[in-house]
C-alpha cells in the first residue's frame, strides 16, 4: 500500500488503533496547509493538479483517522483483508451460521416489538454493535486481522440494523 492510500504513513502515524485524536488534528492542519492549492496559485496546470491531489489525499486520510470504525478498518485494509472485497482469500470473512440466525432473531423481536420493546432492542444492539468494534481492536493490538475482520463485519451488520430502524421509524 502506498503513503497515498496508507492514511498512517500519510499522517507519519504508527499503524495502531490507539490514535491521539489532538496529534490527528494538529498533524492534518500541518498536511492541509501545505498540500492547500493556494500555495501554488502562480505555478502551471501540473503543479495546481498535484496539489489538489495531495490535499485531498490529506482530507480523505483525516476522515479515517479521525474516525474510530474506519480507522480499525483502514488496519485491517492494511493487514491484507479488504472488507469491501468478496474475495474467499483476502476479503470480507462471512459471518457464521449461528450470526445469521441471530441476525434473523433480532429483526423477528424488531417485527415483534412495540415502541418500548424497540428502544430496548436498539439499546441491545447499539451495545453489540459497541462491543464488535471494542473486539476488533482488541483483535487488532494482538496483530490477528483476520479475526479483526470478523468482528467488523458483525458490527456492519448491527449498524445495518440500527440503520434500518432508525428509517423504519415513525
Amino acid at each position: 500500500m502506498s503513503v497515498d492510500t496508507d492514511p498512517f504513513a500519510l499522517f507519519d502515524l504508527p499503524r495502531r488503533h490507539a490514535a491521539s485524536r489532538d496529534a490527528i488534528e494538529q498533524r492534518y492542519l500541518e498536511l492541509s496547509r501545505a498540500a492547500h492549492p493556494d500555495n501554488v496559485v502562480g505555478e502551471g496546470t501540473a503543479a495546481r493538479r498535484a496539489a489538489v491531489e495531495r490535499a485531498s489525499a490529506v482530507n480523505a486520510a483525516y476522515r479515517v483517522l479521525r474516525d474510530p470504525v474506519l480507522r480499525a478498518e483502514a488496519l485491517v485494509k492494511l493487514g491484507g483483508i479488504d472488507l469491501d472485497s468478496t474475495d474467499p482469500e483476502r476479503g470480507a470473512p462471512h459471518p457464521t451460521q449461528a450470526f445469521l440466525l441471530e441476525m434473523i432473531d433480532l429483526r423477528e423481536r424488531l417485527d415483534d416489538g412495540g415502541p418500548d420493546g424497540v428502544a430496548a432492542l436498539r439499546d441491545d444492539v447499539e451495545a453489540r454493535c459497541d462491543a464488535a468494534l471494542d473486539a476488533a481492536v482488541d483483535a487488532l493490538d494482538a496483530g490477528e486481522f483476520r479475526r479483526a475482520a470478523e468482528h467488523l463485519v458483525a458490527r456492519r451488520y448491527f449498524q445495518r440494523f440500527l440503520d434500518e430502524t432508525d428509517s423504519s421509524a415513525p
